[in-house]
This record gives C-alpha cells, sequence and structure tokens, in this order.
C-alpha cells in the first residue's frame, strides 16, 4: 500500500493515487488490525507498518496508544446501528436487532475483547453506548418484562452476539468447507474416529447430520431467546 506520509514530508500535495494519513484512516486501520488479530497485536509501531509510515508521524493526529483505543471503541460503536423495534411483531423487531449487531460485530470479531484486553478511557465513551443499552432495556420493559428480567435477557444478548461473532463467524468466514462441517458437530468427526471405544453415541449420530450454516446456527440462537422471553411474559 502505498500511504501518503504527509506528517513527514512536511508541505506539499500527495501524488496521485496516494493516501492521505489522518485520523479516521489510523483508527480504521488499527480496528482492522484489532478485529483480525486482537487488540494484543495493536502496537504503535504494528500501525506505522501497516500504514506505510514512519511511528513519529502517527503522533502528528493521535497523542499515543491510548487514544487510539479510546477512538477504535467509539469507532465500533459508531459501526454498530441502532436498533429501531418499529417491527409489528417483537419477535421480528428482536431477530432484526440481532441480526444487525451481529453483522456489525462480524467484521471485527476479535475487538469484541476489548472489554477484556484493554481499559477504555470514561471519558471517551460515546453517547451511542449509553443508547444502545437504554433503548434495547425500554423495548424489554414495554413487552411487560420487570427490569430485573430486562437486564438478564439484554445481557443474553450480549453474550450471544459476542459470542457467536467470535467462536463461530471467525473461524467460519475463514475456514473451508471442512472446519465450517466440523463446526456443527458437537464432538470433531475425526476426534470420533480416534476414540472408537468412548462411548458417545448420541455425538456420533449427529456427526452425520446434514451441516448447519453459521446463518441457521444464529437463527437457531435467536429462537432460544425469544422463546425464554414468551416464558418470561406467560
Amino acid at each position: 500500500m502505498s500511504t501518503e506520509r504527509r506528517s513527514d514530508r512536511g508541505r506539499g500535495r500527495p501524488r496521485q493515487g496516494e493516501i492521505v494519513l489522518s485520523r479516521d484512516l489510523i483508527v480504521e486501520t488499527a480496528l482492522a488490525i484489532a478485529g483480525a488479530e486482537g487488540f494484543a497485536a495493536l502496537s504503535m509501531h504494528r500501525l506505522a507498518r501497516q500504514l506505510d509510515v514512519t511511528p513519529r508521524a502517527l503522533y502528528n493526529h493521535v497523542a499515543d496508544r491510548q487514544e487510539v483505543i479510546d477512538l477504535a471503541a467509539a469507532r465500533m460503536l459508531q459501526h454498530t446501528p441502532m436498533p429501531a423495534f418499529d417491527h409489528p411483531d417483537w419477535r421480528d423487531a428482536l431477530r432484526d436487532a440481532y441480526d444487525k449487531a451481529r453483522q456489525a460485530y462480524r467484521a471485527y470479531p476479535r475487538a469484541t475483547l476489548i472489554s477484556l484486553d484493554e481499559t477504555v478511557s470514561a471519558t471517551s465513551v460515546d453517547p451511542h453506548r449509553v443508547i444502545l443499552a437504554e433503548r434495547l432495556l425500554q423495548f424489554l420493559v414495554d413487552l411487560g418484562l420487570t427490569l430485573p428480567q430486562a437486564l438478564v435477557i439484554r445481557s443474553g444478548f450480549l453474550f450471544d452476539v459476542f459470542a457467536f461473532t467470535l467462536l463461530i463467524d471467525y473461524r467460519y468466514d475463514r475456514g473451508d468447507d471442512e472446519l465450517r462441517r466440523m463446526m456443527s458437530q458437537p464432538v470433531p468427526e475425526a476426534w470420533l474416529d480416534s476414540l472408537p471405544d468412548v462411548v458417545a453415541p448420541r455425538s456420533r449420530e449427529a456427526s452425520d447430520l446434514d451441516p448447519r450454516t453459521s446463518d441457521e446456527m444464529f437463527a437457531e440462537t435467536i429462537a432460544m431467546r425469544i422463546a425464554t422471553i414468551e416464558h418470561l411474559l406467560e
């Protein structure tokens, strides 16, 4: 990638076809690295190499790595669509919220571990974060759930989306057909073949079933969450 190193060259216009180094480009590149490899892989030197600039050039746009982390966290939230919950049926509204959240985080699955890997400055929290939580809680309370119940379902929503994009989508999107088939099995078929003396009739039977796509598995996850809400509403 031929990135314009304006910060190193000083004055002058970028050449045709070159990309001007900017704060926005730094944040998007940082999020791409973290999304594919985790925040542990994100350093100022790695970021500079990815952009084909010197580390010094980055500091003309951001103060330090912590600011990059804060900006990347805000960008993640900005990429997350605000659910409208305007479907006539609440089940469809919830499915839509699940699908949109999955689509957003699927683009950078390993970045969802930011709460474990990094500390985001409290003063840098995007208002989107608060509004997302408030809107989902209000939707659930309007259905007839108590606030404690709504908190449980909201936590389940986050667990479902983050875990699925990280544990399923991340490997499914990058794997071959054999890996995708294995991911829909309770135990890899190769493990069962290597342990013929282990009694596992259900697992062996399941290995012969038609493999499910990641979309089908996600739809089943949503269906179970909807069933939970229906039970609570009863």
